[in-house]
């Protein structure tokens, strides 16, 4: 994961536009976290193109835009399935007349139980980190068998156990 540099103007573009967004139509909604500003938390180099973390007071959403090449024209709200290596998530096309077009995938939406902008900034660098990280493998414990008593063995009987947990 390589953080950009120069990456300062775009930024300010995309939180400017989304701050006026919480203070106009956003405004006293319901949905809304008074907690929360608007913040791009995190923005990385990604295939090509743009991944971060945005939080703004009604959700928390991965943010990715194009690099230099253009995407291929994608219809408003058009969905597409995108593979990172921690699996598949989909991402939905928008397009906004001050920053161009951009992919969201929703993490929390309303996002009403941080208590504040500092736990919602964690859990969205925290979201973005597991994005991009491979998930380890757990390795199978295989189950240890009960041991076998003698008496089971040279008699093929039952259980030598008695209850409590002794030989017979």
């Amino acid at each position: 994961m390589i953080e950009l540099a120069g990456a300062a103007e775009l930024v300010g573009r995309i939180e400017a536009h989304y701050q006026a967004v919480a203070l106009g139509p956003m405004a006293d909604m319901p949905l809304c976290n008074p907690r929360l500003s608007v913040r791009l938390v995190q923005m990385v180099a990604w295939e090509e193109g743009y991944l971060g973390v945005l939080v703004m007071p009604w959700a928390i959403n991965l943010l990715r835009l194009p690099g230099a090449s253009a995407w291929p024209q994608a219809a408003p709200l058009a969905k597409q399935v995108l593979r990172f290596p921690s699996g598949d998530y989909v991402f939905v096309h928008g397009n906004d007349v001050g920053f161009g077009p951009y992919q969201v995938c929703s993490l929390f939406s309303p996002a009403l139980e941080f208590d504040s902008m500092e736990a919602a900034c964690a859990t969205a660098v925290a979201a973005l980190l597991a994005l991009l990280r491979v998930p380890m493998a757990v390795p199978e414990v295989p189950q240890a068998a009960e041991p076998v008593s003698r008496r089971r063995w040279l008699f093929g009987r039952g259980d030598a156990r008695r209850t409590d947990g002794h030989l017979r």
